[in-house]
């Protein structure tokens, strides 16, 4: 796929999520015209070219990846990390005011590209599972006084961004499905899911993962 577009296969259907336009596609019922091999996707002639005239496909490939980001699709998350008490400790606080602030300065519905620009750099050493739960459980406390604690972006954007800005880190998931069309992402750290509920992202088949 061309840079900024992502691909996924959800039954027979296939989920497109574009980044240069914020917008997701769906082409119903046409697994048939899709090999799946592992991750790796290969179009018949005819999906191909369509997906060339589209701009989605280059005109050097018939083929694609379920994920071109660098990173490989987390398994299913299966649980949430042990928590214990609300840590409100004031560097978690400050960071937490900090990416709240840096999200509503980015404007009332920013896109995801933006969002993930807008991140703070990830860390480069490996994080730690005590922390990552301790950094949660301060976001966790303090996500009720927030005016936007349903929106699965805000949740996100928020908990990395406290997470990278206390040297940790986590996989942020976009997960599809359809008949509903729905679009969801999480927070994941190995097998457990930091900021939903493992049964619910379990419903959504991956799209992107950063």
């Amino acid at each position: 796929m061309v840079d900024g577009v992502f691909l996924a296969v959800t039954g027979q259907d296939v989920v497109i999520l574009d980044l240069r336009t914020d917008t997701y596609g769906c082409l119903p019922e046409i697994g048939s015209r899709i090999l799946v091999d592992g991750r790796n996707l290969t179009f018949d002639e005819a999906l191909s070219e369509l997906l060339k005239a589209s701009g989605l496909l280059s005109d050097t490939l018939c083929a694609a990846t379920l994920s071109d980001v660098g990173t490989r699709f987390p398994h299913p998350p299966t649980t949430c990390l042990p928590l214990g008490r609300n840590r409100r400790r004031p560097a978690n606080v400050v960071a937490f005011l900090s990416a709240a602030r840096r999200i509503r300065n980015l404007g009332p519905d920013p896109t995801v590209r933006i969002l993930l620009d807008a991140l703070p750099a990830r860390p480069t050493k490996n994080p730690d599972r005590k922390r990552v739960a301790v950094t949660t459980e301060a976001f966790q406390a303090l996500l009720p006084w927030t005016p936007h604690q349903g929106a699965c972006l805000y949740r996100a954007f928020v908990l990395l961004s406290m997470l990278r800005r206390s040297g940790q880190d986590a996989a942020w998931v976009f997960g599809v499905r359809t008949w509903p069309f729905s679009a969801h992402c999480w927070l994941q750290f190995d097998d457990a899911v930091l900021d939903d509920d493992p049964e619910r992202v379990g419903l959504y088949t991956p799209i992107m993962v950063v």
